[in-house]
């Protein structure tokens, strides 16, 4: 029985990816040009992946790029094992990064500059940016 589960995201940009996992601390690998990297899994059974996001233990995380977009795959009952956190807090974590990476790309890519951020107690974020015409 395959301990391998795959979940499909909404993610669709690989660079803004890499770029959350590093700020969240993550350490990530990125197969060759045409080449694929083998992530375990439990009992020798592997998956194929475009980049690991690399935790605690033996298990990563498999990352493969898919007509949709992003797809996030693993051994999650090893990630649980090793890293004591859940499947779902994980993605979470990483999703809201990539969220607060985007945005603040589109918001230098518009030629504004970020004056304020502030959390709320309901974990929503406020940006104040401003641009100088």
């Amino acid at each position: 029985m395959s301990h391998i589960s795959k979940v499909e995201t909404k993610l669709q940009d690989m660079n803004t990816l890499v770029k959350a996992l590093h700020t969240l601390g993550y350490e990530t690998e990125e197969a060759l040009e045409g080449e694929k990297l083998c992530i375990k899994g439990w009992n020798e059974e592997t998956i194929d992946a475009d980049l690991e996001i690399k935790l605690q233990g033996p298990y990563g995380i498999a990352v493969n790029r898919t007509e949709e977009g992003l797809e996030l795959s693993s051994d999650w009952w090893g990630v649980e094992t090793y890293t004591e956190r859940k499947q779902d807090e994980i993605l979470s974590e990483i999703q809201k990064q990539y969220a607060y990476e985007t945005v603040m790309d589109k918001i230098q890519a518009g030629g504004y500059s970020v004056v304020n951020e502030e959390e709320d107690n309901k974990e929503n974020l406020h940006i104040v940016v401003r641009r100088w015409v």
